[in-house]
């Protein structure tokens, strides 16, 4: 099938002039059209079917079929995108979106409270084969599995470079850092105590924080195994780059804190918080304002995911 291709209008600053104060909307609306053609097609295909219901559950449309003109105006902040829609009169296309829809649902409706999900996710998911864009360099090109527009769209991709499906790992990572991106972007509130707590680091590497006091502490190890103990001392979740030693953002810092006590048992989250005295306390803050801003009990979450192994405050709380 062939890739569509758009670009943005970089006049954007000449536009926003002959606006003067008038807030910028889409020409068209396009979201009646989408509410009506997933009622109209629910019984059309098992993928139909789902997206229907994952309508009425988390009140987000999920969108394979639809014009370019649908979403050019949504990325305009994104310069390049090449993509491969899905062809709804093709079964083929229709099978392999249905393994898209399970994927979707493995790495990421699964790994959250439907609640949860029904007041965070956006107002539209499109759905497509492929999604290439800019990397570092406007001819370096780059598969992505997920992308936000940061307003109120995100587009999901099954494809990789290699013409093969993202592994379910692959996928949550993806998805995973761009809702964190897009539900952060999105708070009325920052978790202000959580954000000033953590460490101050030399060139954001873990492995060199400005404390010497906390340096010392990296030679420690615990008696278990953990790629993430550098992170971990630091009082963050995890590192990045594949040496695990780069520094994350506030948004990778918020959302690896929210899988660290959403998805995990009870016995792994306390053999790292009995531990590592900052990962315990950040934690704590963490779920502080989760509950006190955001109404959401992440203990409970947790407890309902793992009830043989659940997680208590108390395991945040540092004696």
């Amino acid at each position: 099938m062939k890739k569509i291709m758009f670009s943005t209008v970089v006049l954007m600053a000449l536009m926003l002039m002959s606006c003067g104060e008038e807030e910028l909307v889409p020409s068209v609306d396009t979201s009646n059209e989408y509410e009506q053609y997933i009622l109209a097609n629910k019984d059309r295909s098992k993928a139909d079917s789902t997206i229907y219901e994952w309508y009425k559950k988390y009140n987000t449309y999920f969108i394979y079929s639809f014009r370019a003109r649908d979403i050019e105006w949504q990325w305009a902040g994104k310069m390049m995108l090449q993509y491969t829609p899905y062809d709804p009169e093709r079964e083929r296309d229709l099978e392999v979106l249905l393994r898209h829809l399970d994927l979707i649902k493995q790495s990421f409706l699964e790994k959250y409270e439907e609640g949860f999900l029904r007041q965070a996710m956006p107002y539209k998911i499109f759905l497509i084969k492929d999604l290439q864009g800019w990397g570092i360099t406007a001819l370096d090109w780059v598969y992505y599995a997920a992308l936000t527009n940061n307003q109120d769209a995100m587009m999901l991709s099954y494809l990789q470079s290699n013409g093969r499906a993202y592994s379910a790992t692959a996928m949550e990572s993806e998805i995973g850092s761009v809702f964190g991106s897009f539900f952060y972007d999105k708070l009325d509130v920052k978790p202000v105590k959580f954000i000033n707590s953590r460490v101050k680091l030399k060139y954001n590497l873990v492995t060199t924080p400005e404390d010497p006091k906390i340096e010392e502490e990296l030679s420690v190890r615990p008696s278990f195994t953990n790629s993430y103990h550098h992170a971990n001392v630091c009082g963050f979740v995890k590192a990045y780059l594949p040496t695990h030693v780069k520094e994350p953002t506030e948004v990778q810092d918020f959302t690896d804190y929210l899988w660290f006590i959403t998805q995990n048992k009870g016995s792994w989250i306390r053999q790292r918080t009995q531990f590592y005295k900052r990962l315990a306390r950040r934690g704590q803050y963490f779920i502080e304002f989760y509950k006190e801003y955001l109404k959401q009990d992440l203990i409970a979450q947790q407890n309902e995911k793992y009830p043989d192994d659940p997680v208590r405050i108390e395991d945040f709380v540092q004696q």
